[in-house]
């Protein structure tokens, strides 16, 4: 049936919308779009032609694949013209008494072969589809925007959705070049569900004057190697669309701690500071320009004592192209000019300090320390500005610049990694996905350098469960609970 589908119908003509047109217009299908507003649609039209122009001058595509897209799309009057289609998407405004209108309106239309999926990001596949004679008909198709870009697309089944139509829908995706991942239909689905820590977490610990907004960002960014970091990527989409999807998700999830929505988000909602579409969020915005820098730490030191251990681990990887006559290869533990470097376990550098009676410099994690422009550091009270400053120049002559943050237990980037980590397993484990869509999920939704439960595998599962316990311990907050499916692997 996939390879059959060769008309499609769009209903809303928005970005979104317009982005569906164009996937399906350059994979030779027929595309009508209907918006209940037609000369917004029209206007949307043009605009998709504009866009196609200047992807021709940048030597994106060819003139004739650019002709052929835009014929190809057609601007409909109304829904009956979409009698002919083999698939329906709607890409409306989210509300679901105006979904379940449009296709309680679609089904008296269309043929009972014909596909029907939303495009919802939030809504319940399940009660869309509950308006429908034939709920077994509808599943949800959610694109990423850009669409045309974004690789992935969620498939979403309803309760009731006949595994048949889920099948049809991954082959299609394929044929037009996504990447699909099945998900049931459960708040946030794959992406927006597992995401949320990445927000939330940050939220927190800024709340907690752990540290400062671009601290943060860069830690996460140049250090752990997110695309873009939270605050940034908060200003970027809008802190009221961030609030919103948060309190949804929270509410939908039934006010589970893990999914609590920031007090101080909230804050910057009522005062319109909502990111760069009102010119400061968490950022000042100097014509669209974000001007605020971190501040690393730098040595010129002359480093001496380095042990690296006989086994390479992910973060001794970070020296081993390091040539240094003083190396030696020995025992299971960094050390520098006497002072030992560990990843952070969820412990304060205080706290290890105090059980082994060794000064100790704790390490941020990071996807891939060979690949990271800068590490974030914390120390313990023993050690002296001499071994703070020779670590801090070993660092720098490898060619990374060096953050300090505050001895908290997780530090920043370890702290948000074992609950995003903790998310993605919690999915798996109610059912929502399996274990390799979840990390397809994560790496071409959101762009993450490496899928989540492949990560934790590397970093090893028990030093997962460690982070969280030790979290929890601290703060005794519900949100740090271990999830089952870690317990486990170990």
């Amino acid at each position: 049936m996939a390879d059959e589908i060769k008309i499609v119908g769009v209903i809303g003509a928005g970005t979104m919308g317009m982005g569906i047109c164009e996937v399906a217009a350059a994979n030779d299908c027929r595309v009508l779009v209907y918006d209940i507003d037609e000369s917004f649609a029209r206007k949307s039209h043009d605009a998709l032609s504009s866009r196609l122009k200047k992807r021709v001058i940048n030597g994106k595509i060819t003139q004739e694949q650019a002709d052929n897209i835009v014929q190809a799309v057609k601007v409909v009057k109304s829904l009956d013209d979409f009698l002919v289609c083999d698939l329906v998407v709607e890409a409306v405004i989210e509300n679901l008494e105006i979904k379940k209108q449009i296709f309680q309106q679609l089904e008296s239309i269309v043929s009972e072969n014909t596909l029907l999926s939303t495009n919802t990001s939030s809504i319940s596949v399940t009660a869309i589809a509950a308006a429908l004679q034939a709920p077994s008909r509808l599943f949800g198709l959610h694109f990423f925007n850009p669409a045309p870009v974004m690789k992935l697309v969620e498939i979403i089944k309803g309760l009731k959705t006949d595994d048949v139509h889920v099948q049809q829908a991954k082959k299609l995706c394929k044929r037009w070049g996504k990447i699909p991942v099945v998900a049931n239909s459960t708040p946030g689905f794959i992406v927006n569900r597992v995401a949320r820590p990445y927000y939330g977490e940050a939220l927190k610990m800024y709340q907690e004057q752990m540290a400062s907004a671009i601290h943060i960002d860069t830690v996460m960014s140049k250090g752990a190697g997110f695309r873009m970091g939270p605050f940034e990527l908060m200003d970027l989409i809008g802190i009221d669309v961030n609030f919103a999807v948060s309190q949804t998700v929270f509410r939908e999830m039934y006010n589970d701690p893990r999914y609590k929505p920031s007090l101080l988000q909230g804050e910057m909602v009522h005062a319109n500071l909502l990111g760069r579409k009102t010119g400061i969020g968490f950022y000042p915005y100097d014509g669209g320009v974000k001007t605020t820098k971190a501040d690393y730490l730098h040595s010129d030191a002359k480093f001496d004592q380095f042990i690296v251990p006989d086994d390479m681990t992910l973060l001794s990887r970070m020296f081993s192209e390091f040539e240094y006559d003083q190396r030696k290869w020995q025992g299971d533990k960094i050390i520098i000019s006497g002072c030992q470097l560990l990843l952070s376990n969820g412990l304060t550098a205080k706290q290890i300090e105090q059980s082994d009676g060794m000064p100790t410099c704790l390490v941020d994690l990071s996807f891939d320390f060979m690949k990271a422009e800068c590490v974030n550091l914390v120390f313990s009270p023993k050690v002296d500005v001499f071994m703070k400053n020779r670590i801090v120049a070993l660092i720098n002559h490898i060619g990374k610049d060096v953050l300090e943050s505050q001895d908290q237990p997780g530090m920043i980037a370890t702290r948000t990694l074992a609950m995003l980590i903790n998310e993605a397993a919690d999915a798996v484990f109610n059912g929502v996905c399996d274990a390799d869509d979840v990390d397809l999920a994560m790496k071409y939704g959101v762009n993450y350098p490496k899928g989540l439960l492949s990560f934790a595998t590397e970093l090893g599962w028990q030093h997962v469960a460690n982070i969280l316990e030790n979290l929890q311990c601290w703060f005794g907050d519900d949100r740090y609970r271990l999830s089952p499916y870690i317990r486990n692997q170990l």
